[in-house]
């Protein structure tokens, strides 16, 4: 690439993948990118909550062919294979190779005990939060092909920082403002039942919901996969505790940077939201479902950020919070200080990531030549 190529760049979240925007759209602000989408209700989102990103809603039938005309790299949270299964015919047809760069959507322990992370393989560029991702990358397998990988630290919670007038503000009008006033506010942030059976939410939510203490608010933000998956069985379970006036499922707030600064306290199981509550310090409880060991389990590590919580304790979790709350900061909050620290790093410009991701580019073969 010479130094008059310009490479015409935009994000990706192709089909239904609300879990991916809160991870594309600040990135996309930083770049001064557009973001491509093929969902309506996730265009609808974007303009909501990231008013400065350049969205544009491409039907998902036309997507690989616009895409290919008028893009030269993409930004996107699946893997290459998987894009090339999707986009494969119209860079053929184009006779057009569209590079991509990967994007984490969060910093989760999932993929330990399964072959996940694997399908990375054939990246080119990658970026990583910090230290923690670049070495369990190496553990996968995945790094060593890489011809560059860009070190963003926590750039979402930056973002939020950036514009915390607006999000303080639409968190104040679409969550706090439905809940009662109380004590404490608590933040349930269950994962989804991938092939490791990470999740809590169906065992769990019921039992938090019923034993609540009538001076808390719980908020339940469930990862869109649960939705997706058994969409009925869970849609039943929110509809029987909508009146739940302490209770609130949230589905359409994609920011979590807002709702971690207003928490105070976190609940959880294996979600990557864990690693991003951890710049905050706050309380951290680990709902275990599988009693997996956290000694031996390297899917635990996050876990030694707080108490663990197994199936048989659901039942007295406020008990147990009660108890342990005044020794959290002592017996936790340097842990969680270095884990945030080994995971994200220290915070880094957003005109140094931008320099360095498009400095980055010069690792792909001339846009020019063909590459079939």
């Amino acid at each position: 690439m010479t130094e008059s190529s310009t490479w015409s760049c935009a994000g990706l979240i192709y089909g239904p993948a609300p879990h991916y925007i809160d991870h594309l759209a600040p990135l996309c602000s930083i770049l001064g990118i557009p973001l491509l989408v093929t969902e309506e209700e996730e265009e609808s989102l974007l303009r909501t909550f990231y008013p400065d990103v350049k969205v544009h809603r491409i039907p998902s039938i036309e997507m690989p062919d616009f895409l290919v005309k008028h893009f030269d790299i993409v930004f996107v949270c699946t893997p290459r294979l998987l894009f090339d299964e999707l986009f494969f015919f119209a860079q053929k047809l184009r006779n057009k190779r569209v590079h991509t760069i990967w994007c984490p959507h969060g910093n989760s322990d999932k993929g330990h005990r399964s072959v996940f992370m694997e399908g990375l393989n054939k990246e080119e560029i990658s970026l990583v939060y910090g230290d923690k991702m670049i070495d369990f990358l190496k553990q996968k397998e995945v790094f060593h092909q890489l011809k560059k990988h860009i070190v963003t630290g926590n750039y979402r919670k930056s973002y939020y920082l950036k514009h915390k007038a607006f999000y303080d503000q639409i968190l104040q009008e679409k969550v706090l403002r439905k809940l009662p006033s109380a004590e404490k506010l608590l933040f349930y942030a269950p994962t989804w039942r991938d092939a490791e059976s990470s999740s809590s939410f169906f065992e769990a939510t019921s039992i938090l919901i019923e034993t609540l203490p009538p001076n808390w608010n719980l908020i339940i933000k469930p990862h869109p996969n649960l939705l997706m998956e058994n969409e009925e069985k869970n849609r039943n379970l929110m509809e029987t505790y909508e009146t739940k006036e302490q209770v609130l499922f949230l589905q359409d707030f994609p920011p979590i940077s807002p709702l971690l600064a207003a928490m105070d306290l976190y609940i959880g199981d294996f979600s990557s939201i864990g690693y991003d509550a951890l710049c905050w310090n706050k309380p951290m409880f680990f709902l275990n479902q599988q009693k997996r060991n956290p000694q031996t389990d390297q899917g635990l590590y996050l876990h030694q950020c707080g108490t663990g919580i197994l199936p048989d304790q659901y039942e007295s979790l406020y008990d147990i919070i009660r108890s342990t709350l005044p020794q959290d900061a002592s017996r936790f909050g340097e842990i969680r200080k270095t884990i945030d620290m080994y995971t994200f790093g220290p915070k880094k410009n957003d005109q140094l990531i931008k320099q360095e991701v498009e400095a980055s580019y010069a690792c792909f073969p001339d846009k020019d030549l063909n590459f079939f």
